[in-house]
């Protein structure tokens, strides 16, 4: 025998109960519940109209918590604790924040694509103007920004806005310039080889 939802105990109020739900409840108990939670409630008011509210009597008001009561139990045991109804009625809504989602996606790899051409802008302005300024090693250079957009103050690396900048980098603040300056390529060579190269993707002029 299928396991059931245990009805409410009868008591006040003289309302026909419904079939007692099974485990897990169809609609149609879904549905029973909610219209036993109807009917017990428009008893209750009738007997609230009955009797002399000065007297203290609530008639029927434990009918009507336990009907209340019955319909959550059979909501409980739908599955996730939904009723049959839920799902469809939140489809629209979950498609639309897919739909959301999907054009925040895109939004972001536009505004990416935007922030790489801005980068790519800014590189070429920074690298003319330090060609002319790279004559000598105090003159002030422009930062000039990596391929993805970041600029070197973003991975804290130091900023090279002068020759002797450069000149003051570590091996390791060295090689982390040239992998950002040079992404997928395998830098080897001499120190004055590297400095070169550096030196060159900051657009400053190579006499060394």
């Amino acid at each position: 025998m299928a396991a059931t939802i245990p009805l409410p105990p009868a008591q006040m109020l003289a309302v026909k109960q419904p079939p007692a739900s099974n485990i897990p409840p169809s609609d149609k108990d879904v549905i029973n519940a909610h219209n036993y939670v109807i009917a017990v409630s428009s008893a209750y008011c009738r007997s609230q109209q009955r009797y002399d509210k000065h007297l203290g009597e609530d008639v029927g008001i434990m009918d009507y918590a336990e009907a209340i009561r019955y319909e959550a139990r059979v909501l409980a045991h739908t599955e996730d604790g939904q009723p049959p109804w839920l799902a469809a009625a939140l489809a629209p809504l979950l498609t639309s924040l897919a739909e959301v989602k999907g054009q925040l996606t895109v939004v972001e790899g536009k505004l990416d694509l935007l922030t790489r051409r801005q980068a790519d802008t800014a590189r070429t302005l920074a690298k003319s103007f330090n060609f002319c300024q790279s004559g000598m090693p105090e003159n002030v250079l422009q930062i000039v920004p990596f391929g993805d957009g970041q600029y070197p103050s973003d991975i804290g690396l130091p900023v090279l806005d002068t020759i002797a900048a450069v000149e003051n980098l570590t091996t390791q603040q060295h090689n982390d310039y040239l992998s950002r300056y040079y992404p997928n390529q395998v830098i080897a060579g001499t120190v004055v080889k590297r400095k070169k190269l550096l030196l060159s993707a900051l657009g400053c002029k190579t006499f060394i």
